[in-house]
């Protein structure tokens, strides 16, 4: 089945516009702790781990679609259209202020190597390349190693473009066999290991810089390359410090050495010595009459410095200080974003986005940032107001990056098909100025696919330049018009060639899904983390699967990593749910310090989700009564608060006790009228068996609020004994009034309408992990006279999450229909084992067929 649209992974290519940012505003934060520690740890629950470990993770050629991808970003240097974030300097490159001389050298020698050359057809493409028109080079090189694929330099130059160009992760493979060639080994080391460590590859970073360390133990680039990928991997802090030293000794005016030790001083916490590191900084900075961008660097990490010190009005003081001296900086700005978004002054970074602007008109990165803030302020109009001002740029640059990024805004607000209409003219400007990338190109076509225009992606694809980019966005096509297994062939063949894409790998992770290959989901989805833990929802889409796999330690951790990219809202819920289920009440409260919300309250949704877990866990549904009950930021009489009375009511139903909850009576007396009272109301009499008050109740919610989804899906499970085609059109209108819910449609689908086998087919993809509903498909094929391989991936699915020993006798049928008398008798005997061990299911059968918990 097509994958459904998700707010946080809108499309194939990165959710951000191109050509827009210097390598300095591009870096990742780091507030006392790496940017991106690895997620091999922690993983000893995944049977199929293949015992990695810390080892390095092999090259993409090595492993292919499977293994190996960590951080790269084929579009390093975009902003992010739907979530733009300010990052912390501490992960800054540091500006330049003095050239290393074993830089210079191992620069010198490959510019040597390319001047002892004889004529050829290379001496054009480094004429150009030593003009800096990097771009120009990257198809006659694609041509010439097509016919001499192992030419050392060539593939050197290559790489070496692809990396100037913002194309850091399709040059790995070239870079690695220009390596093989002793001549080019050290130049194209150098090059593969500041790419790795500008896209964030530390293991890759460490390995390269130490190969090169091998040959020439003296080289600069190399220890600080090592130093800092260390620093921000915190495998070895101690060698991040001792090669920033040994840099210091061989470079002593080196500055760049501060960078990596700043870092590995405060991840080790010692906050004393990495004062002193930036007081340092700062003197040698005026020593050597820095220039303004490392100024402006310095002064952005000494602010930052004092607020993850805890000096927030010091930290406050030094922004307002960085801000009037440096008001356009992006060295400055970005930080700034992040410590007001910290502390809560969302006016304050209107503010500074909208003096950026003034002061940089053209600058179309703060133009970005302002519209999205905009955006998320609910001003969408306002928005692409202020970006359509620069579409009208007489620099057709400008005016394409604008179009561009009027296109992302009406795909985050959900306008797919003005997104195609918007990138599309994007392109035909740049096609105007002979300007077209192969990157503009391939967000064309994950528009059109967006928009739902398969035929004219597929066409587009024909024509992209890159054979990654073909591959993808074929895969994208087959995965929205319902063919998984095609679209995984697809994205396996395109990540040979462009691994490192977290929003390829997340919808290859969806297809994975779709298909049941549940192993290859996990690991798709681990990938797209490494690469970018924020860029889509992977980490709470993997963590559910992990806990529906009955392996809660891995999906505890996932979920607990916060310091590295804060999770979306149902991610932050699921955190919660699994709090609640494991943790200790000292270690829930410490996971609900958290989730205050803006108003400084605990969210009744947050609440629930905790109680959620304590249901499921030792404590059972008495333990989520006792929890619902002492939460002192609930008021059940108000009806913000409902979700937490509803659960209330279904945790007390289920605990046993008998009556109305006294909660309840008192919100009926404050709100007679109230329809998610009433629906409460309905809920409580279904219940307790009281048909007639329950219909009488929700019929009331529903003369209030016609699309309240409570009441509708709970006449539905009234009607659907006696009336099957009522009871649809109830749950129908559930699931349209919150489509969220998969309890209106699981319910809908046991109507046995003719449709039952589409809509359980959606209602997988949409919830792949809904055990009950993998059953009821399977069984429907069952009752039909077939046992496909699909009825068979569907049973075991069932019986995988948590199906229990009905859905292992299932899955038992359908073995023996498919003539595995052997099989099925095991699965049989499985079932009849977990009957005899747990022989009822205790007072949570109360719970009415179709009624799930929230979550």
């Amino acid at each position: 089945m097509p994958v459904p649209a998700s707010s946080s992974s809108p499309g194939l290519v990165l959710r951000e516009y191109p050509q827009l940012l210097s390598r300095s505003a591009r870096s990742m934060s780091i507030t006392m702790r790496a940017r991106n520690p690895d997620l091999d740890e922690g993983r000893q629950e995944d049977d199929d781990d293949h015992g990695r470990g810390e080892q390095p993770r092999p090259t993409p050629l090595e492993q292919g679609s499977r293994h190996g991808a960590q951080a790269s970003k084929e579009v390093a240097g975009m902003i992010r259209a739907t979530l733009p974030r300010a990052h912390c300097l501490y992960s800054a490159p540091m500006p330049k202020t003095r050239g290393l001389r074993s830089h210079r050298a191992s620069g010198l020698l490959a510019l040597a190597l390319l001047a002892c050359a004889p004529s050829d057809p290379l001496q054009t493409i480094r004429d150009q390349q030593q003009a800096g028109d990097f771009e120009a080079t990257i198809e006659p090189l694609r041509d010439l190693l097509a016919d001499h694929p192992d030419d050392p330099e060539a593939n050197y130059l290559y790489g070496r473009a692809l990396v100037s160009t913002s194309h850091a992760g399709l040059a790995s493979w070239a870079l690695r066999r220009a390596m093989k060639d002793p001549t080019w080994e050290v130049p194209a080391g150098l090059q593969l290991a500041t790419a790795s460590l500008s896209v964030g590859d530390y293991n890759e970073a460490v390995d390269i810089a130490t190969r090169v360390l091998e040959r020439e133990p003296e080289s600069v680039p190399a220890l600080l390359a090592r130093a800092e990928a260390h620093a921000y991997w915190r495998k070895d802090l101690a060698q991040a410090l001792a090669d920033a030293d040994r840099a210091a000794e061989l470079e002593p005016d080196a500055i760049e050495v501060f960078k990596p030790r700043i870092i590995a001083l405060l991840s080790l916490e010692r906050t004393d010595d990495a004062r002193a590191a930036i007081e340092e900084l700062g003197r040698r900075i005026d020593e050597i009459d820095s220039p303004e961008s490392t100024r402006s660097w310095y002064c952005a990490t000494a602010a930052i410095f004092a607020g993850d010190s805890g000096d927030r009005e010091r930290a406050a003081k030094l922004w307002d200080e960085c801000l009037a001296k440096y008001p356009s900086s992006s060295e400055v700005v970005r930080p700034a974003l992040d410590f007001y978004d910290a502390t809560e002054q969302p006016a304050r970074t209107i503010e500074v986005l909208r003096a950026a602007l003034a002061e940089k008109p053209d600058d179309m990165p703060f133009r970005v940032m302002l519209a999205d803030r905009l955006r998320q302020f609910g001003k969408p109009a306002d928005a692409e107001a202020l970006l359509r001002e620069a579409t009208r740029n007489d620099d057709p640059a400008v005016a394409s990056q604008a179009w561009l990024a009027v296109g992302k805004l009406r795909q985050a607000i959900g306008d797919r098909e003005g997104g195609a209409d918007a990138v599309e003219q994007s392109i035909e400007i740049a096609r105007k100025a002979a300007a077209v990338t192969p990157q503009l190109s391939l967000e064309y076509a994950d528009a059109l696919v967006l928009a739902k225009r398969f035929d004219r992606a597929l066409e587009v694809a024909d024509g992209l330049t890159v054979p990654a980019h073909q591959h993808l966005i074929r895969a994208r096509v087959a995965q929205e018009r319902g063919d998984p297994a095609r679209a995984l062939e697809e994205f396996s063949a395109g990540f040979q060639l462009w691994p490192d894409n977290p929003w390829a790998r997340y919808y290859a992770a969806r297809a994975a899904e779709d298909v049941g290959d549940f192993e290859r989901a996990v690991e798709e989805y681990r990938t797209s983390i490494r690469i970018d833990p924020g860029a889509t929802d992977a980490r709470t889409r993997i963590a559910r699967l992990l806990l529906a796999d009955r392996k809660p330690r891995a999906a505890s951790q996932l979920l607990r990593e916060l310091d590295r990219k804060p999770l979306d809202a149902a991610g932050e819920l699921l955190a919660l749910r699994v709090a609640g289920r494991f943790g200790k009440p000292e270690q829930i409260d410490q996971a609900m310090k958290g989730q205050k919300s803006e108003g400084g309250r605990l969210t009744a949704e947050a609440v629930v989700e905790i109680a959620n877990g304590v249901a499921e866990g030792k404590s059972g549904p008495e333990g989520a009564v006792r929890a619902l009950r002492r939460a002192a930021d609930l008021d059940f009489k108000d009806p913000r608060d409902a979700a937490a009375l509803r659960a209330l009511v279904r945790f007390a139903h289920a605990a046993g006790e008998r009556g109305t909850p006294r909660e309840l009576k008192a919100a009926l007396a404050a709100h007679s009228q109230a329809a998610v009272f009433q629906e409460i109301d309905g809920l409580d009499q279904e219940l307790a068996g009281n048909a007639e008050a329950a219909r009488a109740a929700y019929s009331r919610a529903l003369e209030s609020d016609a699309n309240n989804a409570g009441a509708l899906a709970g006449l539905g499970r009234l009607a659907a004994p006696g009336d099957p085609a009522q009871a649809l059109g109830y749950f129908d209108r559930a699931a349209a009034a919150d489509p969220n819910d998969p309890a209106p449609k699981l319910g809908a689908a046991r109507g046995k309408t003719d449709d039952a086998a589409a809509r359980l087919d959606a209602l997988l993809a949409q919830h792949p992990f809904e055990s009950e509903t993998a059953a009821l498909r399977a069984k429907l094929d069952l009752d039909r006279g077939v046992a496909t391989d699909h009825t068979l991936e569907r049973a075991r699915r069932a019986a995988r999450f948590g199906g229990g020993p009905d859905a292992l006798e299932l899955l038992g049928q359908v073995l023996a229909k498919r003539g595995d008398a052997e099989q099925a008798t095991r699965a049989a005997e499985r079932a009849r084992a977990l009957r005899e061990k747990a022989p009822s299911k205790g007072p949570a059968s109360k719970e009415p067929e179709g009624q799930h918990s929230q979550g």
